[in-house]
């Protein structure tokens, strides 16, 4: 704002909404970028600055000392007993109405101890109780030198939604192993559109809120129909301007303990999400160093500021930082990343050597036993369809590797390849490393692959199956 006004906020916020868009396209392509570790990163990350924000306005830090200090420090510890309480010993209804009780006890301990007082309570008394949106203010423009902060604030807040979505998915599936993709595509397409409308309508950017999805954890309740009740109540809400100014008059102390609150489901569920996949060495630098330069943005907050703008606002930005610095070491950290190994396959005897030897190859690679299990059913698929159909002259060998995100399984022999809807064979004989991914009908039904693909030269064929770890 300070830099181009408001109409440049809303210009920008537009541009930041349509790179996000563009990157909810890309998330399957840019796997190693929206890995679940990031995406539990980005969730830890999002629950520290919450709970810091959280923690300085519940401990007041500006008025220690003060006569009313304690005061501030009680209301803040009401808030929070009452909110942690309810939702660990109440019954099922006092445990989703935990925060909203926590507010009405924070509230009642302020006007106990004088927090509120009939001058907090002026503003509130003097605005209307009905108003109508004024779209005359609005304007936009475009200011080339803050293209650098909103495409990084566009980025990182498709990172944070797929780190909240996921949550989401955890949230509501007992036996989560691994995100759905295409329910993240939907997610943060959605989010995008309302960074969209937030720019078109001059409001501040918008990104997916942690913090309910934090209540949401704590109070069980996780239905889409909440979300399409409170935004009923929302469209309603801004139109009585009473409302608002009585949530701005509410003390900070309040609003800080249901930060802290919010957080702490935020930083478990992060550390949950991480630990759903075996750490490597690799990750473990990428993420704890990430993390430490992150903390740095909050400890030493005037080196970050002396950078020239709009650099500041970038490295300023715990979250931001520490996905910068976390998601550079990951892809530098992926040099040599790839393990592989190889076995001759015996046609006669290829599904029983390949078990034992997926799965020494699994405890080097520190796999998850339901990936191995998945591998196994899908090279016994394949394998059994060749043999079927007779396409097999001779064999040859299957090699296996790992990235870090895929386990990739190549079957290489001589004969014939599988024979691919739409493609004729001796168009895929020109072609000696013509993948074809479309198709596969006629195995794809029994191989349990994420993704498979053939190529052919001369009369050998090359059969890969992927399958997401």
């Amino acid at each position: 704002a300070q830099a181009g006004g408001l109409p440049a906020v809303a210009g920008m916020t537009i541009v930041a909404g349509l790179t996000e868009a563009i990157l909810s396209r890309l998330l399957v392509r840019f796997r190693v970028v929206f890995q679940p570790t990031i995406a539990g990163f980005t969730v830890l990350v999002v629950g520290f600055e919450l709970g810091l924000v959280g923690i300085t306005k519940a401990l007041d830090l500006g008025e220690v000392g003060t006569p009313v200090y304690w005061a501030h420090v009680s209301v803040a510890a009401v808030t929070l007993t009452v909110a942690i309480g309810l939702s660990i010993w109440g019954l099922r209804l006092f445990r989703l109405l935990s925060v909203l009780l926590g507010v009405v006890a924070g509230v009642a301990a302020a006007l106990l101890t004088g927090l509120l007082d009939a001058s907090s309570l002026t503003p509130v008394a003097a605005a209307s109780w009905f108003a109508l949106p004024n779209p005359f203010f609005l304007s936009y423009s475009f200011e080339l030198s803050l293209l650098p902060a909103f495409l990084v604030a566009g980025f990182a807040a498709a990172v944070r939604t797929i780190g909240v979505v996921s949550t989401c998915q955890k949230l509501n599936d007992a036996d989560w192993k691994r995100p759905d993709f295409a329910n993240l595509k939907r997610g943060v397409l959605g989010d995008a559109i309302g960074t969209l409308c937030a720019g078109l309508l001059g409001c501040l950017g918008t990104c997916v809120a942690p913090s309910l999805v934090g209540v949401s954890s704590a109070t069980g309740a996780t239905s889409r129909a909440i979300a399409f009740a409170a935004a009923s109540f929302l469209l309603l809400f801004a139109l009585i301007p009473k409302l608002a100014a009585a949530m701005v008059a509410l003390p900070a102390e309040i609003a800080g303990a249901l930060l802290i609150f919010t957080a702490s489901f935020m930083i478990t569920s992060g550390i949950e999400i991480i630990a759903s996949r075996a750490l490597s060495t690799r990750t473990c630098f990428a993420l704890s160093i990430g993390l430490l330069l992150g903390l740095a943005t909050q400890v030493h907050a005037e080196y970050f500021r002396a950078f020239p703008p709009p650099w500041n606002d970038i490295f300023g930005n715990m979250l931001t930082v520490s996905l910068i610095a976390a998601l550079a070491l990951t892809l530098i950290f992926r040099i040599g990343i790839r393990k592989k190994d190889a076995m001759i396959w015996h046609a006669s005897d290829a599904l029983a050597e390949f078990g034992p030897f997926l799965e020494k190859e699994a405890r080097t690679w520190k796999l998850a036993p339901e990936v191995v299990e998945r591998a196994k059913e899908g090279v016994a698929g394949a394998v059994a369809h060749l043999k079927e159909a007779h396409l097999l002259d001779a064999p040859l060998e299957i090699d296996a590797s790992y990235d870090g995100i895929d386990v990739l399984v190549e079957l290489k022999y001589r004969g014939r390849p599988v024979r691919v809807s739409g493609v004729e064979h001796g168009h895929e004989r020109m072609h000696e490393e013509g993948a074809v991914t479309a198709g596969l009908k006629s195995f794809g039904a029994g191989a349990h692959a994420d993704r498979t693909s053939i190529s052919t030269e001369r009369d050998r064929v090359s059969l890969k199956l992927w399958f997401n770890a």
